[in-house]
């Protein structure tokens, strides 16, 4: 059940009324949650939900007993080659396969390994980053251990398990046994939701059915300027589908009474490669760098080692989203560009003013860059293949750029205006966020009746998907 489908709709409406009677312990409104996460992902796959079932036993097993047969050392080898042999079997079986068959079949062997048709479990890459997250805390004694209930709906919890944000298990098992849960913030909740669908339905939709998805998926079909436009469209794509996607399970915790952690914090306002991995997915490049980087080594090694640790996590970051050599290039050119600024750092002199003309000129400059290596970059990210990425860099490396003025003057002066105006439409959405508790009830039917029928007016026909619902 999509979570933009009127279905959905209707289902938590329901739930809500069910969920908030007065005389509900907290206990028992976590069982409705486990009920209804479950009820949803059985709609997708019933083995989904057995599968989840059966992670969810084994990690309350290991993080609550396991301390009493095994080591610490002992349980995080466990636990990463369980979640290592789900991911291969899963995920990444077919890219091995191929690339075993591939590397010797070239020294003469001919080894036809067994094909496995199975479907990715849903929130198979988050409930995964959860278990870790809570493993680890109980281990370190951050955490008191957790009942089965509340580990089983730490991991199953419905608005986070498709994907993400990612919850720290020490920020969200406590909001699990608050026994004092309450509604939280229905009014920003519902301007979050509100924004949400016009990200989704609008800006993110038409941009994929008009711009994108034509181009990605046939770059020789286009023209050099069709493609380059493609690559602005995707960078915007993939922030409104994703960060529309993180304000919606955000107002839909709120109003369970919840709060996610903060994913998205204008990523292209970033002025270098760590800024923009500050405020891009940031529950993912958080875990990252607690969990894989600094486990490495982090920075404590020396500054190659260091150089080394940033390329592994980034490459891991990459790999993570999908088995594919693109997702593996696309992260390691983040981690390559993140070598490159501390190599800068090194090399060049710290600018010494930070205001004035001079530093607003450095700073958009260097956001300016950021974006396009961004841009870039994603390029590898959605191609179907390395082909088609090396195809589509090429056809915009023919670019003529007074056929592209005289001809897509409009598309890529929207494309700028977008860039441009960024600021101020984080700002607009901000301000609105932040005072949202001050507006009258009676003005959210009209605001939402305006944003609603405009969006869905102009955007395509279908519903959109969650392009991070696929890693």
């Amino acid at each position: 059940m999509n979570l933009l489908s009127f279905e959905f709709i209707i289902f938590f409406v329901t739930f809500l009324f069910i969920y908030w009677l007065p005389f509900l312990p907290s206990l028992a409104r976590n069982q409705l949650l486990i009920a209804a996460s479950y009820t949803l992902i059985a709609l997708f796959s019933l083995q989904f939900a057995l599968i989840l079932l059966g992670y969810s036993l084994f990690i309350y097993a290991l993080a609550n007993y396991g301390d009493r047969l095994l080591t610490k050392k002992q349980i995080y080898l466990l636990l990463a080659s369980v979640i290592f042999s789900l991911f291969i079997i899963f995920k990444y079986y077919a890219f091995f396969q191929e690339s075993i068959q591939i590397a010797f079949s070239k020294i003469g062997w001919q080894i036809d390994l067994p094909l496995l048709n199975l479907l990715l479990p849903i929130g198979l890459s988050y409930y995964s980053f959860h278990s870790v997250s809570y493993v680890v805390s109980v281990q370190r004694q951050e955490l008191p251990k957790a009942r089965l209930t509340e580990v089983i709906l730490y991991l199953c919890f419905f608005p986070s398990i498709i994907a993400g944000p990612i919850n720290r298990a020490t920020l969200f098992i406590p909001q699990i046994q608050n026994s004092q849960r309450a509604l939280l913030e229905p009014k920003r909740a519902l301007f979050l939701i509100t924004l949400a669908l016009l990200k989704l339905f609008l800006f993110s939709a038409w941009l994929a059915e008009n711009m994108v998805d034509p181009v990605f998926n046939d770059p020789s079909g286009y023209s050099s300027e069709q493609n380059l436009i493609a690559m602005y469209a995707y960078a915007w794509n993939i922030y409104f589908n994703f960060s529309g996607y993180t304000d919606l399970v955000t107002g839909i915790a709120l109003f369970l009474g919840f709060r996610l952690p903060i994913n998205f914090n204008a990523p292209y306002l970033a002025s270098n490669l760590k800024e923009f991995w500050t405020r891009w997915h940031i529950s993912l490049s958080s875990f990252i760098r607690d969990y894989i980087y600094i486990p490495l080594g982090g920075g404590r090694k020396g500054w190659i080692r260091t150089q080394v640790n940033v390329l592994l996590a980034m490459t891991i970051s990459g790999l993570w989203h999908g088995a594919a050599t693109t997702f593996i290039i696309w992260g390691a050119l983040h981690g390559l560009g993140v070598i490159f600024l501390n190599i800068m750092d090194l090399v060049l002199p710290k600018a010494k003013h930070r205001f004035g003309f001079t530093a607003f000129i450095r700073r958009n400059l260097a956001r300016f860059i950021c974006f396009h290596f961004v841009c870039f970059a994603w390029i590898f990210f959605r191609s179907n293949s390395f082909d088609n990425a090396l195809l589509m860099l090429q056809q915009i490396s023919t670019l003529h750029f007074p056929t592209a003025a005289a001809h897509y003057a409009t598309p890529l002066l929207a494309t700028a205006l977008l860039y441009f105006f960024y600021p101020l439409l984080v700002s607009f959405t901000h301000h609105i966020e932040t005072h949202s508790g001050q507006f009258k009830w009676f003005s959210y039917p009209i605001m939402l009746t305006i944003i609603l029928s405009l969006a869905f007016s102009l955007a395509p026909d279908g519903m959109p998907n969650f392009i991070y619902a696929n890693f």
